[in-house]
């Protein structure tokens, strides 16, 4: 679906949330994986050499969606990305990526069929901006 829409399939990268439910007979919901692809050509946007699996815990407190994710992961990926560049979101949620790309000075676009969801995010964001 990524090639098909015209970006270029980068990779994958792994986060590790360190902890998980334990599921009987079964594995661990341990790791989420997230894609990194461009839309057109790609000019790095660090010389630093990131890694492919980035630790860190689930913070149950600081979750505003079912599948949110930690700021400071969110930070971390986003270095891949140009610093004053556009960072979207077509899963938005809680709006982490969104809260993350405007904290780092990137432009957002979010988008989430949920309103409740798209109040939540819009709320965290602006309060970033501010």
């Amino acid at each position: 679906a990524v090639q098909w829409a015209g970006w270029q399939w980068r990779g994958t990268l792994v986060w590790d949330k360190l902890t998980s439910r334990p599921q009987k007979g079964r594995f661990r919901q341990q790791a989420e994986f997230a894609i990194f692809a461009s839309k057109g050509s790609f000019k790095p946007a660090t010389e630093a050499c990131l890694p492919g699996v980035f630790d860190y815990p689930v913070i149950a407190s600081q979750k505003v969606h079912l599948t949110g994710k930690p700021v400071d992961l969110m930070q971390d990926l986003l270095q891949v990305s140009a610093e004053k560049g556009v960072v979207l979101d077509p899963f938005m949620g809680g709006g982490t990526t969104g809260v993350a790309a405007i904290a780092s000075g990137r432009k957002f676009v979010g988008i989430e069929l949920s309103r409740e969801y798209y109040s939540i995010a819009k709320k965290r964001i602006e309060a970033v901006k501010k």
